[in-house]
């Protein structure tokens, strides 16, 4: 009978312990739902993130460095410090430009494609001239930046109604020459993209008519523009992000 009794004082404790137990189980369950909830909460958040940078927005920067031309360079016997400073300059430039260069392939493993770079830079610079002249600014606006699109659309509505644009390159010349670069760290992304600077010195051909007096008037001159770049070297894509 005593046993009995026992048993029976026994009982509710081993139901209270096993009550504890499963409460704690619970507990530990819930807290790693939770916690999981609010890592999953944060990883979308993050990927959100991502997904809204758009390369459209990016413009140009305003410490970017262009190396003076030789032919800009005063006489080297009646200037020797100015043409001293020129070339160490230049030097300089491109050791930077190099090392920026080692760092991205180190950093991202991407080996730099400056060959299709350079052939789509040149492709891209032909496409905007003609859609300014043709009035066609919608035709380039995947392919330059929302500030290249605004002035496009600007000048554009300036141009007089009664007057027809042709324009084209005639000549190359020099070969277009990548004359800067810089590795571009965008919020919430890896490092995948390159600000890369272009050099085109051409012989340009801009024919105007006047459509009510059918005047025409041709026009030829030598430019050198330095056209500002944005790429994506996971895609190879290029973005027109303005002019210096």
């Amino acid at each position: 009978m005593r046993s009995v009794m026992l048993k029976s004082r026994a009982l509710p404790r081993i139901l209270n312990v096993q009550s504890t137990l499963l409460l704690r189980e619970f507990n530990k369950a819930r807290l790693f739902s939770t916690g999981r909830a609010v890592y999953q909460a944060e990883k979308t958040k993050k990927t959100k993130k991502q997904q809204d940078f758009n390369p459209k927005y990016m413009g140009v920067g305003n410490k970017i460095f262009i190396p003076t031309s030789y032919n800009n360079l005063p006489n080297l016997f009646f200037h020797p410090l100015i043409v001293l400073k020129a070339l160490i300059r230049r030097i300089y430039t491109f050791g930077l430009n190099t090392f920026k260069i080692g760092i991205f392939r180190f950093q991202t493993g991407v080996k730099p494609n400056f060959l299709l770079w350079k052939n789509k830079a040149i492709e891209s610079y032909i496409q905007v001239n003609k859609a300014f002249v043709n009035r066609d600014v919608d035709s380039v606006r995947r392919q330059v930046s929302l500030w290249v699109e605004d002035s496009l659309t600007t000048r554009v509505k300036m141009l007089p109604k009664n007057l027809v644009l042709e324009w084209q390159i005639l000549k190359f010349n020099g070969p277009p020459r990548l004359v800067a670069l810089e590795p571009i760290m965008a919020p919430g992304q890896p490092l995948e993209y390159l600000q890369l600077v272009y050099k085109f010195d051409t012989e340009q051909e801009l024919i105007k008519l006047n459509t009510v007096t059918k005047e025409t008037e041709k026009q030829l001159k030598n430019v050198i523009d330095y056209m500002v770049f944005l790429c994506d070297t996971t895609t190879n894509d290029l973005y027109l992000s303005g002019s210096i």
